[in-house]
């Protein structure tokens, strides 16, 4: 086993250990982007807004679409489904939300389509070892369905792939 899969074993194991203290289950935004469902934490989301086109950046990984302003903040908006290698846009149309994420970062996600919210508890999870992408935090499976639960601060690295950029310090 690579180090890459025992550190998503071990952060798969961590979240899952949080799940299992007497805290309430995690509310977990699902949505799609290209031909994956994705999820992201409901802490971890500033705002959904409408699709608006990101203006482009040269010399950007191809993941990253470009930037916008949301509520007076500048967020580059990533293809999360370039992430995990595959196509750009989804089967089902093009992107029509912006997921506007928290954090220094100042990243947004581009999706095809908004799914309901669901909890994220210890039965419905499971550890992916074979999954050795460290920006999923965990698998939820429901009815038949995978849904990678995103790790939101492993996506700045992931996007840029040892490409430098500013974070936003105060």
């Amino acid at each position: 086993m690579n180090s890459d899969s025992s550190e998503f074993i071990r952060q798969a194991r961590h979240f899952s250990d949080e799940v299992k203290s007497d805290e309430p289950p995690r509310k977990v935004q699902i949505f799609r982007a290209s031909s994956f469902q994705f999820g992201v934490l409901e802490t971890e989301i500033a705002t959904i807004a409408e699709w608006r086109e990101p203006t482009p950046l040269p010399h950007a990984p191809e993941s990253v679409l470009g930037v916008v302003s949301i509520q007076g903040r500048m967020l580059t908006v990533l293809d999360v489904g370039m992430l995990t290698g595959s196509e750009t846009v989804s089967d089902e149309g093009p992107y029509r939300y912006i997921l506007a994420l928290r954090g220094d970062e100042q990243l947004a996600l581009a999706i095809s389509h908004l799914n309901e919210t669901i909890e994220f508890s210890l039965p419905d999870s499971g550890d992916s070892p074979e999954n050795s992408e460290r920006f999923v935090l965990g698998v939820v499976n429901r009815g038949g369905r995978e849904t990678k639960v995103l790790n939101v601060t492993e996506l700045f690295s992931g996007a840029l792939q040892g490409r430098e950029r500013r974070r936003r310090r105060f």
